[in-house]
């Protein structure tokens, strides 16, 4: 007899295989599996053992030697007294950090005479000072985790316990020559470790009884593997193709996410370092145990021509994902939510509801489309266990829960699955024997997830990586879970664009409105009830398993891209205007919340902007204001119709019981929620599209794209222009004397002085701009300049340099021709800070003359006494440049295709052709450039910061960074990037690195990581 394993399942099955009596196949295979997934991250692994040792040639008094992490293991130094005594006064003998570097909360180790002896500092504290014996002496600093040691010759004259070793990023003498100099390091390279014989043959012992238990269940359950799927084959229909053309249109035009540069550094720099490490903070700490998809994802972009990963390239494993969710939804979801969802109907609404995720969260590098196709299918396997009771779907779906955890530390949706079916596969069991069966099958399973989790590392590796997040943060409290949602609803934040807001919200909204619909009016046209209810708990269990998760993004609501699809899919069939007709309960009460609910998610959603991250926002509509109609915002308009439509309507309801037919057909609200996510879709796919064309001669996502199928992948980079010599483009500078004027103060000519203004590293003429006196202000204005024949055409802009403060004060220019008056322009660049940055304008049509406005705020009288000699107040220097037209080269020609640079993480995903330093051998490689964010923008400075980690804050000890103007090509107004040039402080040689290997137990560990300022001993 033929039965469905429990009512409203749509597919029949046959009856329940009787179970082995001896399932001894299945449980030694899954005891393998166990014991092996145990022993596992315990294995030995092979790291290697580098060390250096100075000086090498005697070509010099100084070699690099930035470490990463910034601490050598052991380090042993000597110091003859000859060398002590040749010092110059005031300069250090021996030192591992660059002169003039702070010693907190970045001490090296120095060492340097001194009035009272020989001074010995190490990690900002003074270990010792000692009397240099007379005659030859050799003075000798040993330092490693637990203890630092200073000796004369064989007598100890100072101990330090605990972990004072020094941070190393050069090895500098103060003496003519190292005669006398020496020193040997060993750098910590804990995490670069590969797996030893042992860990591989147990990462095969699980993989062997991965196998065993898959024969033992299908042999078991007497049916072949491609009984997984629940429902007939579905053919392909044309929702297919638009669902397929609409992932590969939005891979080719849509934005990226706020972390796509973030994890694009990551996979750069998986080659160069040897494993997946935090190339931006953390000290480079690996990303494992969470961290599988890098690997797949870093594959991926290792097969991109010459080697250069363009955003299209990077883009293919997330379509490639997107595209697979939407198949498990077609094939195995929706069908197993009952007939009414195989319609054709209800798959072009899944379709609808599919993008309204997909646009906001599943075009991403980051882990979101991986947990949400993990989801989904760990909730096909288990309903697919659940309605045939067999063990095989089972099997797979604790495998990919396990799998699906293992990628990021908030993924514990992965396992809701699961939970929420565990009361109907306790039912499907046949007794106490088989529950245990079962047990077992899904802890072996999910212990399968610890091969890519521990696949490099150590156990020490995985304990030291967490405990070094732990110190720096960089994460949030359980307790401040409210903080995603609240971002999710701030106007203006890029974390709460319309996109977003819509997919959650609604969602959100849908999931009582379809269990009450289920539960209380027990509606169900076609609709597999208990399937139904377990995804409805599935959805509902997200909100709860975020609050785990160490940061607060609204990103993390992608995960529910499969599952919400399905939700949302069915909040439109159950409240479809059919349905409301037709169910007495729903026209009641019921109707007015969810239409009520409905008018305040719409206001909510409308309320937001259409605001994306970073460069994906440039041309977008709306981007930075809601949706407005004639300047009237629509949620101004959809927030008093839902108050009074609410109010009447629950009139009506009060005095009627139930709304009319008609009306209720009218307003169902499945079909109100349907054009709102069709209308905000095609809002976003619409704005890009528009964007693309708009932007085909500069820089947008959908250009880059279409750059990278003609054969160019290097993003951006092939856009910008860079402006080497700021003074080459200066206007003619006859007649400097500044005009002045204001209301109460007319400064002489000495009182508003010529003062130089750096840009690119060049000094450029200008002047400082006077202060006003009580209510007024001071104006300062140039002489004219005569426009060159490219700004006259609008094709370069004109350029003046500020610097100070313009919170009391502004900058302008003033255009005109030769007959008619000034037009004054405001030109783009930030206003925030007090450093010199670029303001840029274009030249109104027919302009051939400019000026240079610069306007001072007013100052009280006390103000005015404090005043310094050249008649600035203290708090505001303002000054401006001579304005100029900048003479400009191509990008690549400065910056070529495949030169080293560190590409600052909010900019990292656009500029696929220049490889990231190297971090490996536990040194950071010293890069001629730094590609960082617009403007005065601080958000790159995590990877040279020692607070957070930074893994090139020992380069950057090395350097001074000179900022190069940058334009973009179409686009010469926008501050789109900033360029600048790490250029030597000291002349340095590299030293070579004698490079062996050990095998170290997994449990083993050398000391720990140390993070200036925040780690204690």
């Amino acid at each position: 007899m033929s039965t469905s394993a429990e009512p409203g399942a749509p597919e029949t099955t046959t009856d329940p295989p009787v179970p082995s009596p001896r399932p001894t196949l299945l449980l030694a295979s899954a005891v393998l599996t166990l014991l092996c997934a145990i022993a596992f991250p315990l294995a030995p692994v092979v790291a290697p053992v580098v060390t250096f040792t100075w000086p090498q040639a005697a070509d010099g008094t100084a070699a690099s030697l930035p470490l990463m992490p910034y601490q050598p293991v052991r380090l042993d130094a000597a110091v003859s007294c000859a060398a002590l005594a040749a010092t110059p006064p005031g300069a250090a003998t021996l030192a591992t950090t660059p002169p003039g570097t702070p010693p907190a909360p970045v001490g090296g180790l120095t060492v340097r005479p001194g009035l009272e002896g020989v001074v010995v500092a190490s990690n900002g504290e003074t270990l010792a000072t000692v009397v240099a014996p007379g005659g030859p002496c050799t003075l000798s600093v040993s330092s490693d985790p637990s203890r630092t040691e200073v000796r004369v010759d064989d007598r100890v004259v100072a101990v330090r316990e605990g972990d004072v070793r020094p941070v190393v990023a050069a090895l500098v003498a103060g003496t003519p020559t190292t005669d006398g100099l020496s020193l040997s390091l060993r750098t910590d390279t804990r995490f670069q470790t590969t797996p030893g014989v042992l860990k591989d043959l147990l990462g095969i012992g699980v993989l062997l009884g991965l196998a065993g238990m898959v024969v033992a269940v299908w042999r078991r359950d007497g049916r072949r593997f491609g009984g997984f799927g629940a429902g007939p084959r579905a053919r392909p229909r044309p929702v297919d193709g638009v669902v397929a053309l609409g992932l590969v249109g939005w891979a080719l035009v849509g934005p990226a996410t706020v972390d796509d540069g973030y994890i694009a550094g990551i996979l750069r720099a998986r080659g160069e370092s040897g494993f997946t490490g935090n190339v931006y903070r953390w000290l480079n700490a690996p990303e494992a145990p969470f961290s599988w998809f890098y690997e797949v994802a870093r594959a991926w972009a290792s097969l991109a021509p010459d080697g250069a990963a363009s955003v299209l390239w990077l883009r293919v494993p997330a379509t490639v994902l997107g595209l697979l969710i939407w198949v498990l939804l077609r094939r195995h979801a929706l069908p197993r939510l009952g007939a009414a969802l195989r319609g054709r109907g209800a798959t072009w609404v899944a379709a609808a509801a599919f993008f309204a995720w997909w646009a906001p969260f599943g075009l991403s590098l980051r882990p979101e489309p991986w947990l949400a196709l993990g989801v989904l299918a760990v909730w096909v396997g288990t309903e697919r266990a659940v309605a045939t009771r067999a063990l095989l779907p089972l099997l797979a779906a604790a495998v990919l829960a396990g799998f699906t955890v293992a990628l990021t530390p908030g993924a514990l949706l992965g396992l809701a699955p699961l939970l929420v079916a565990l009361p109907a596969l306790s039912r499907a069991g046949l007794g106490v024997r088989e529950g245990w069966t079962r047990a077992l099958v899904v802890v072996a399973g999910l212990a399968v997830a610890v091969l890519p989790m521990a696949a490099d590392q150590s156990l020490a590796g995985l304990l030291e990586a967490t405990r070094v997040r732990q110190v720096i943060g960089g994460g949030s409290p359980w307790w401040n879970e409210l903080s995603r949602y609240t971002t999710l609803l701030v106007p203006g934040d890029v974390q709460g664009g319309i996109g977003a807001r819509l997919a959650v919200l609604l969602t959100l909204l849908a999931l009582p409105a379809v269990a009450w619909a289920l539960y209380r009016a027990r509606v169900e046209p076609g609709i597999a009830v208990a399937p139904a209810r377990r995804l409805l708990a599935l959805v509902a269990l997200a909100p709860v398993l975020l609050v785990v998760s160490p940061t607060k993004w609204t990103l993390h609501f992608g995960e529910l891209a499969g599952v919400g699809t399905a939700v949302l899919t069915l909040f439109v069939l159950l409240w479809s205007p059919r349905v409301v007709a037709a169910a007495d309960r729903l026209r009641g009460p019921a109707l007015v919340v969810v239409l009520g609910g409905l008018g305040l998610v719409t206001t909510l959603v409308l309320i937001g902007s259409n605001q994306w991250a970073f460069a994906a926002a440039w041309g977008v509509f709306w981007n930075d204001i809601p949706p407005q109609v004639a300047r009237v915002p629509l949620a101004n308009i959809t927030l008093p119709v839902t108050m009074v439509g609410t109010l009447v309507l629950a009139v009506v309801v009060a005095v009627r019981g139930r709304l009319p037919r008609r009306v209720a057909r009218a307003l169902a609200p499945g079909a109100l929620a349907l054009v709102l996510v069709v209308a905000v879709v095609a809002l976003e796919g619409g704005s890009f599209l528009k964007v693309t064309a708009d932007r085909l001669g500069t820089f947008s996502y959908g250009s880059a794209s279409l750059a990278a199928l003609r054969g160019d992948p290097c993003g951006m980079a092939s856009d910008l222009a860079v402006e080497t010599d700021p003074a080459a483009g200066l206007l003619d500078v006859s007649g400097l004397a500044p005009q002045t004027s204001g209301p109460r103060f007319t400064p002489t000519a000495q009182q508003a002085p010529a003062v130089p203004l750096t840009a690119g590293g060049v000094e450029l003429p200008g002047w400082a701009a006077p202060a006003g006196i009580s209510e007024g202000a001071a104006t300062l204005r140039s002489g004219w300049f005569t426009l060159p024949p490219e700004a006259q055409r609008r094709e370069a802009p004109v350029v003046v340099t500020a610097s100070g403060s313009l919170a009391r004060g502004d900058v302008a220019l003033e255009f005109a021709t030769g007959s008619e008056g000034p037009v004054s322009e405001s030109p783009a660049g930030s206003r925030a800070g007090t450093a010199p940055r670029d303001l840029r304008a274009l030249a109104p049509e027919g302009a051939t003359l400019v000026r240079v406005r610069a306007t001072s705020a007013a100052r009280d009288a006390d103000e005015a006494r404090t005043a310094t000699p050249a008649g600035l107040s203290p708090d505001l220097p303002l000054a401006v440049s001579v304005p100029r037209v900048p003479r400009t080269v191509p990008f690549d020609e400065v910056v070529p295709p495949g030169s080293t640079a560190l590409v600052d993480w909010p900019v990292a995903f656009a500029f696929g052709c220049l490889r990231p330093p190297p971090l490996t051998s536990g040194t950071a490689g010293v890069p001629p450039w730094r590609v960082t964010p617009p403007g005065l923008s601080d958000a790159g400075e995590i990877a040279v910061s020692p607070t957070t980690g930074g893994p090139f804050l020992t380069p950057r000890l090395l350097v001074d960074e000179v900022r190069v103007p940058v334009y973009l090509d179409g686009d010469p107004t926008r501050d789109a990037v900033g360029l600048a040039r790490w250029v030597p402080r000291l002349a340095l040689t590299t030293l070579t690195p004698q490079v062996g290997e050990e095998t170290v137990a997994g449990w083993s560990r050398q000391g720990r990581a140390s993070v200036p300022v925040l780690d204690t001993p």
